[in-house]
């Protein structure tokens, strides 16, 4: 079952070659691109559900590639950053970006975190003005987090998967049941259920 259209913009042929297996193998349909003329040329033809987008290319910068799809298009973007600066990060998600990952990263969270970006994306276009107003207020990671949390995973397994603290996913957890109005864990996984975030 294809699961979505993935577009990779990475100008390491390996680490391009890698995502792409790992996507491929998770249902996905995925092209490739390896610098920001290409990139532009995939989004308008091959129109990606989610766009995978390296901040270093020879030719452009991701943050300016970024800035550009923005102007005519809300794909997801996920940023492949092998910067660690905070600076940096925050630029990339105030342009537009909807979540990052630093390399060297695992194959596995990179998919999931292409998972909850495209899970989002299709709740947004599929749900009532309500619904639609929960899901929107959740970010990538939470979402990420909520189908964790569905799957029966304890907050350690959880930090673990996601190669964060415990007291982040407390913490992560204490928002999502904020925003979803709810004061417990299977209070947020029920209304998750009715919403459709997760099954």
């Amino acid at each position: 079952m294809i699961r979505g259209r993935v577009l990779i913009i990475e100008d390491d042929v390996d680490v391009a070659f890698l995502i792409s297996e790992y996507l491929k193998q998770a249902g996905y349909t995925v092209q490739v691109a390896h610098d920001a003329f290409h990139g532009f040329d995939k989004v308008e033809l091959f129109n990606p559900d989610l766009l995978v987008l390296d901040i270093m290319l020879p030719d452009m910068d991701g943050f300016s590639i970024c800035k550009q799809i923005r102007a005519t298009s809300s794909v997801p973007i996920i940023f492949l950053t092998a910067r660690r600066e905070r600076d940096e990060v925050i630029t990339g998600l105030e342009l537009g970006g909807d979540d990052y990952v630093t390399k060297p990263f695992e194959p596995e969270i990179l998919v999931a975190r292409v998972n909850a970006g495209i899970r989002r994306q299709q709740l947004l276009s599929t749900t009532t003005p309500i619904e639609h107003t929960f899901i929107e207020s959740l970010t990538n990671r939470e979402i990420e987090t909520l189908m964790l949390l569905n799957r029966g995973y304890t907050n350690k397994e959880i930090a673990e998967r996601l190669y964060i603290s415990e007291g982040t996913v407390k913490g992560y957890n204490n928002v999502i049941y904020k925003k979803l109005d709810v004061r417990s864990r299977t209070q947020a996984i029920t209304k998750a259920r009715e919403i459709g975030i997760v099954s």
